[in-house]
């Protein structure tokens, strides 16, 4: 064991103490500088198409809307489905009812491929 603790010893009195360098931060490449300012422009750019659209709206506006003799039904989003869910939810089942008739595949039809399927 003494031998070994004397190697250790004379192996770490070989090693020299030296200052640390001094710290440089790294500097920016241009490239980095010009992928901000884009990315900053799009997100601009797509924060001003969206309240463009939303100042612009036909509903803002007070325009009226044409009645068909068929109305023509849009599928609601999350939110107003999630609020009629709080509010209605006979109204909401109505809503889905009625939005997967025309969403859904319809396998009555004749040449419907889901109607063989239907028959097992």
């Amino acid at each position: 064991m003494d031998g070994n603790d004397e190697q250790f010893e004379n192996y770490l009195r070989e090693f020299e103490a030296r200052r640390p360098r001094a710290f440089q931060p790294m500097r920016q490449s241009a490239p980095d500088g010009w992928r901000r300012l884009a990315a900053a422009a799009s997100v601009m750019v797509a924060l001003g198409m969206s309240l463009s659209l939303v100042l612009h709206s036909p509903r803002r506006h007070g325009l009226q809307t044409v009645t068909t003799a068929q109305p023509i039904r849009v599928p609601l989003s999350i939110v107003p489905l999630t609020k009629l869910a709080a509010t209605d939810p006979a109204r909401l089942d109505a809503e889905l009812t009625a939005a997967s008739r025309q969403v859904l595949p319809d396998f009555r039809g004749e040449k419907s491929t889901l109607r063989v399927l239907a028959k097992e």
